[in-house]
């Protein structure tokens, strides 16, 4: 399903054999894609790589305009399959606002305080 709105993308990689290596590597020419890219006046974040190692695929995530993140993946020669718009599900804002989950400095989500129900001394404290 594609939102004209969106400005999140994700390239989608199956890449049999991915090392860590590879990721580094592949993130260092993601960000340096994004910033000349971004330097020409095309404005696109690269926002770091997810891996499922299972899988064997690796899921690189942009911000930008849909031809901006490809042509970032295609300089950064990102071994993409397809790059898909996303959104973020609808209470994920409202975790954020009620305070229950806080940004941290780099952009992403600081964990969350668990409370075990089983353990009477977690209440008392």
């Amino acid at each position: 399903m594609q939102h004209p709105h969106s400005t999140e993308y994700l390239a989608e990689c199956f890449w049999p054999g991915v090392r860590e290596s590879d990721l580094i590597a592949l993130d260092e020419r993601a960000k340096a894609s994004a910033a000349e890219l971004s330097a020409d006046g095309d404005v696109v974040r690269y926002l770091g790589s997810l891996l499922m190692r299972e899988d064997e695929v690796v899921l690189c995530r942009f911000e930008g305009s849909e031809r901006a993140v490809r042509r970032v993946a295609e300089l950064a020669a990102i071994p993409f399959e397809r790059i898909l718009a996303t959104d973020h599900a609808p209470w994920a804002d409202e975790r954020t606002a009620s305070g229950l989950e806080q940004s941290d400095s780099d952009g992403g989500v600081a964990p969350v305080q668990r409370i075990d129900h089983h353990d009477p001394e977690e209440y008392q404290r």
